[in-house]
């Protein structure tokens, strides 16, 4: 590998980690994507992993810190953490850095949507469980959030 082509992809890794935090996948499916060769770049992404450049660990919280503000519970976070190729051990961990509260959260989110009383109506009391369960979260914490006041 030429001087030229380590500078290029150097400052292209450079550029991806400088406007946020991204996992190693991510960025080996960028770099592929501009149409460079993995063997190329693998040496290089290796070097900013070893100098705690790139770190999965910080991508995964950071991404789960984004994700519980939005209001996402934790079964969609974890899945949107396996998307960006982080292991369920790291999303674990995240998770637990965050210091979630996830029935107030999810009772945040009902409460945001729909209104803070409680549901006398089967139907309605189901749309906002379904939202619920949309939204990532558990069985019990839609069951504490639903329940009302």
């Amino acid at each position: 590998m030429s001087e030229f082509d380590r500078k290029f992809i150097t400052d292209a890794i450079t550029r991806m980690l400088a406007r946020r935090e991204h996992s190693f996948s991510e960025i080996c499916r960028k770099l592929a994507q501009k149409g460079i060769e993995s063997e190329a770049f693998m040496p290089v992404l290796e070097a900013f992993r070893e100098a705690d450049i790139q770190s999965d660990e910080r991508f995964a919280e950071s991404r789960a810190r984004a994700l519980y503000m939005k209001g996402s519970g934790p079964r969609k976070i974890k899945l949107d953490l396996q998307q960006y190729g982080v292991d369920e051990l790291a999303a674990e961990q995240a998770l637990d850095e965050i210091e979630p509260d996830w029935f107030e959260k999810a009772k945040w989110v009902k409460d945001k949507k729909f209104g803070p009383f409680k549901e006398t109506d089967f139907k309605l009391l189901m749309k906002q469980k379904q939202f619920l369960q949309y939204r990532g979260f558990y069985s019990e914490h839609i069951e504490y959030a639903v329940k009302g006041e």
